[in-house]
């Protein structure tokens, strides 16, 4: 863990807040002032990132500090939580220290994992902590707590689903004869509870209803994906480990293979008792678990994020056959030389990985501060009472702590036609919605859209872009922030300037940058 959190610690705590990261962030700010997620914003994943988004959050606030920097330092340590669960599980599946040490060192070599586990936050990180806690559970054979765990995980992302139901398969089969009912039903016991819960909680907050609909209801029917076939979803999965994981995802690779190759081995070995053979954990629980990771990327993968499930499987192989090699040493000098290569190995994986780790980071300076200049001139130009409206994209609301007119912001993967087959008149009846709201400002990003644009000019806004974010502002907005200085571009740039191409500061723009929650979210 505490190798995972100087290698993690390598990216700044102010990097760059993306769509995907702003969705959570936003939702678990405006849980801290009592709107349930969904009610807040409608995404297709399950909740549990962005409780954990909220409890960063609220933890910041109590302790005065930057809620988006709460929420970030919570992920960073589920991600560094998640190297330690590493290191249990392989030291539990193959009784060795130097395995589990292996396993959680290469796990913390693995570079997009690593940039973004403080510059997040990003959905999958507590659920891959839930999903390797969920494992070593099941090595364990303590079948109620991995079955809640492997919950947690599908509670974080729905294909986490697998790790409780491997439990609920595996707690009778390895049970004595005569409990494998019991055993049955206490695991059951595991998965109901942590469900029961948190639906409890959506129905007391009202939002059972959008709970369901969105992280149920649409992934079932509503999300559009294009087309692509299942030769050209691997070739861009092994282009993304290649182009964001470097030489780790190499690492990543060959661990995969090794992994396989630990279990077949295995199987073989002991192919006379078959049954026992396949319940070994390393089989049963591992093998299982990752080849179905890897069949479901095979369906649908949508970028980056979508390879971590897969890394503390690379991670796995890579600490087994360490193990495997141990055990086959049997002279104890031999054996302390391999011991002490292995040690070295890692020691120089982790020097390489702190110098990999810093010259990237190097490259991308205070990301988030050039986007605090663009919520600098909104926060001009909307003044104290004006509103904000985000179309796409829910990082302007973080950054100015606003809450939005609409709970459907962000609009891909088909959640556009979903929001438009729920509007009398589609288009026209959203474009009204809008006007409705009467927002000073209104912020497009990641959704392009000439109809909406026509209609929003004709409407009365000004467009032009505020940075990197394209905007469209009422005169009296406009009027406001060229009082300070804030200037529209007719391109993007890489941050907002005034009429002098002089950047504009990142804080105390505005008292409006605290206007918290006012409104009402459709």
């Amino acid at each position: 863990m505490v190798v995972a959190g100087l290698l993690f610690s390598r990216y700044a705590i102010g990097g760059n807040l993306g769509r995907d990261e702003a969705i959570y962030a936003y939702g678990g700010q405006q849980l801290t002032h009592g709107v349930a997620p969904y009610a807040s914003i409608f995404d297709p994943k399950a909740p549990m990132a962005t409780f954990v988004a909220g409890l960063g959050a609220g933890v910041a606030r109590l302790l005065g500090g930057n809620d988006l920097d709460g929420i970030r330092i919570v992920f960073f340590l589920s991600a560094c939580l998640t190297a330690l669960a590493v290191y249990l599980l392989a030291k539990r599946l193959w009784q060795s220290t130097t395995a589990g040490l292996a396993a959680a060192v290469v796990f913390a070599s693995f570079q997009a994992f690593a940039a973004d586990a403080l510059a997040g936050p990003d959905a999958k990180t507590p659920g891959v902590l839930f999903a390797v806690v969920s494992m070593w559970l099941c090595v364990r054979r303590q079948w109620p707590w991995a079955a809640a765990a492997g919950t947690l995980a599908f509670l974080t992302w729905q294909p986490f689903g697998i790790y409780f139901v491997v439990a609920l398969v595996l707690a009778p089969l390895t049970a004595e004869s005569g409990r494998r009912l019991r055993s049955l039903g206490s695991t059951a016991v595991g998965v109901a509870v942590p469900l029961a819960v948190v639906s409890l909680y959506f129905a007391v907050a009202g939002a059972f209803g959008k709970f369901i609909e969105a992280a149920v209801v649409f992934p079932v029917v509503g999300v559009h994906r294009a087309p692509e076939s299942v030769p050209a979803r691997i070739d861009r999965i092994l282009h993304i480990i290649s182009a964001d994981y470097h030489v780790s995802g190499l690492l990543l690779e060959i661990g995969l293979v090794l992994l396989l190759a630990l279990a077949v081995v295995h199987v073989v070995l002991h192919r006379n008792d078959i049954r026992r053979a396949l319940l070994h954990p390393l089989v049963s629980v591992v093998l299982v678990t990752g080849l179905l990771q890897i069949a479901y990327a095979f369906t649908d993968f949508q970028g980056g994020p979508d390879v971590f499930p897969f890394l503390p499987y690379g991670a796995l192989g890579l600490g087994g056959t360490v193990a495997l090699v141990l055990t086959r040493v049997r002279a104890r000098l031999p054996r302390q030389l391999v011991a002490g290569t292995v040690v070295a190995s890692l020691f120089t994986l982790t020097a390489l990985s702190w110098t990999w780790f810093t010259d990237a980071a190097a490259l991308d300076k205070e990301p988030l501060r050039m986007q605090r200049t663009e919520a600098c001139a909104i926060a001009w130009m909307l003044g104290p009472q004006g509103g904000l409206y985000a179309i796409g994209d829910p990082t302007p609301l973080v950054l100015l702590r606003r809450r939005n007119p609409d709970r459907f912001i962000y609009l891909g993967s088909g959640v556009l036609d979903w929001k438009l087959d729920h509007v009398q008149d589609r288009f026209a009846g959203w474009v009204a919605q809008i006007i409705a709201a009467h927002p000073q400002v209104i912020v497009m990003s990641t959704f392009a859209s000439r109809p909406m644009s026509h209609a929003l000019v004709r409407a009365g806004y000004n467009v032009g872009y505020d940075g990197k974010w394209r905007v469209f502002v009422t005169p009296q907005a406009l009027d406001r922030g060229m009082a300070h200085g804030v200037t529209l571009t007719p391109e993007a740039t890489p941050y907002a300037a005034n009429f002098y191409g002089v950047m504009l500061p990142a804080s105390g723009c505005s008292q409006s940058q605290r206007a918290g929650v006012k409104g009402r979210v459709a």
